[in-house]
């Protein structure tokens, strides 16, 4: 009997070492945000399904990089045109995380939200500046020489896959190595940078078949510099 209390005695008097809180780690995965894990799933099941579109149109991307009559071969292709499209489109989801996870776009506006808030203004943000080009785009179509027109605004598509392709490998590779999310952001910035004047000046090349210097210039202007210095200014002014 006694041998029982002693044992009781040393049970009851024994602490507790494990912490009472939950550690880090579970404190991560317990508040993940649900927004950006949606769009996760989404992305990857995206990208199983149009596998097949992305394949046909690689050929037709790195040629569109290296010359302007790139965008001729692509666009004369219904098939190959639409391939484009869709895969575009499907890049807008990876590419809106990436903008928001490395703070591509980030003005004080919006720091220090909750994570599914900053995430869903990112992606407003992102679609009203598409938007905008769009009625850009429309507003100031030509009344002749609009198949070059329309040519040079597609061309934008496709630059923008060349920048998926370049943006999104980047990330799993530096993530990989544990960089310094400041570090990545420099590299994607440097390579945005990069694929957007080659695209600005295959567009100039494109508008030049039908347009004057001058009138190249002013839809440059127009279509390209206003929308995305307005895009520029929101992150630095807001």
């Amino acid at each position: 009997m006694l041998i029982l209390q002693s044992i009781d005695s040393v049970l009851r008097s024994g602490r507790l070492l494990l912490p009472k809180e939950p550690s880090e780690a579970v404190r991560v995965v317990e508040t993940a945000p649900f927004l950006e894990s949606v769009m996760v799933v989404v992305s990857v099941l995206l990208g199983l399904l149009f596998i097949r579109n992305f394949l046909n149109i690689i050929p037709y991307l790195f040629d569109n990089f290296t010359r302007a009559r790139g965008s001729v071969a692509l666009e004369s292709s219904v098939r190959v045109s639409r391939d484009r499209n869709i895969v575009a489109l499907v890049l807008i989801i990876p590419c809106i995380m990436v903008i928001n996870k490395f703070g591509l776009y980030e003005p004080d506006l919006i720091k220090g939200a909750d994570e599914d808030v900053h995430l869903l203004v990112v992606a407003v943000v992102f679609f009203l500046y598409l938007l905008l080009r769009f009625i850009l785009s429309v507003a100031l179509r030509p009344k002749r020489g609009g198949d070059n027109y329309v040519m040079a605004r597609r061309s934008a598509y496709t630059f923008f896959i060349l920048i998926g392709l370049l943006v999104l490998p980047t990330v799993g590779i530096l993530s990989l190595f544990h960089v310094n999310p400041l570090t990545v952001r420099t590299v994607l910035l440097v390579e945005i940078s990069v694929i957007y004047l080659v695209y600005f000046v295959r567009k100039a090349q494109i508008l030049s078949l039908s347009c004057s210097s001058l009138t190249v210039f002013l839809y440059l202007c127009a279509l390209e510099i206003l929308p995305t210095g307005l895009l520029v200014a929101s992150a630095l002014l807001l």
